[in-house]
């Protein structure tokens, strides 16, 4: 506190070269959005980092392995496998629109956490140049969350059930849909070609669609920060009825995140 009091305001010459730095940046992402809509450049190649993989690796072998270690009335069934599915997805939607919304937040550009002010300056920074992504390794920006959330998975491992180990690697698989989802309907709107999946997912209204994407991408982009179909009707009804309130997504966000809710859950006995 001291430290930050006792520092001197920036000079005219510093606070002139940082006006450059931005004002170069700003012409750079101009220039390669002009470029990429103009050219057309091959799409990105999308993949996680290997440690990433790893991790989610490792958590599903152990959730089979335990599984198979159990006694035959014990073990999962096709209606666990369900419940899985279910639940992951329904959490998974509901977190993914929270993401996006507090990202969205220009209180976030002045976070303290260097990791929260790089993201909502990448989300932001996204609505003005929206093609640049289809340059980048989209999937890979989530590694470190995914490494977080299958990270945490396995240090609670020994307390957890199978199905809840599998819960986690599902609302990675599901949040990876949704980013590779996201990726597409950029690259949908700007006349590329994409894969089968996300093709007809869309199409047969199983996700989020291009044209629903870009309602977003209008200024003053607040709609529509969903990454999957589900309940985000509902979500912005009652942020919209908040006022729209940035202390209530704070809250959520640091404490309904896939990693804290680990350790919610398995206090409260809810996926021991």
């Amino acid at each position: 506190l001291f430290r930050s009091q006792s520092r001197s305001a920036p000079s005219p010459v510093s606070r002139g070269a940082m006006t450059q730095h931005v004002l170069k940046g700003l012409a750079e992402k101009q220039a390669a959005e002009a470029a990429i809509k103009k050219n057309k450049p091959p799409l990105a190649p999308q993949s996680m980092a290997i440690l990433t993989k790893g991790l989610l690796l490792a958590l599903t072998a152990w959730a089979l392995w335990q599984d198979a270690s159990r006694d035959a009335e014990a073990r999962m069934t096709l209606k666990t496998g369900l419940y899985v599915l279910v639940v992951s997805y329904v959490y998974c939607d509901y977190w993914l629109w929270m993401l996006h919304c507090f990202l969205d937040r220009k209180e976030n550009l002045v976070s303290k956490l260097a990791e929260i002010k790089r993201l909502a300056m990448s989300f932001q920074d996204h609505h003005d140049f929206p093609a640049t992504l289809l340059t980048e390794n989209h999937l890979g920006e989530i590694d470190n969350l995914v490494s977080g959330v299958a990270g945490t998975g396995l240090l609670l491992g020994y307390w957890t059930s199978p199905a809840t180990k599998l819960i986690m690697v599902g609302i990675c698989a599901w949040g990876s849909l949704g980013s590779l989802n996201h990726f597409y309907c950029h690259a949908t709107t700007h006349g590329y070609k994409v894969p089968a999946l996300y093709k007809y997912g869309q199409q047969w209204g199983l996700l989020p669609t291009s044209k629903h994407h870009k309602t977003h991408h209008t200024a003053p982009f607040e709609e529509n920060w969903n990454f999957l179909n589900g309940a985000y009707k509902l979500y912005e009804s009652v942020y919209f009825a908040t006022g729209s309130s940035y202390n209530a997504l704070f809250a959520m966000f640091y404490t309904c995140n896939p990693i804290v809710m680990q350790t919610w859950c398995l206090a409260l006995g809810i996926f021991a």
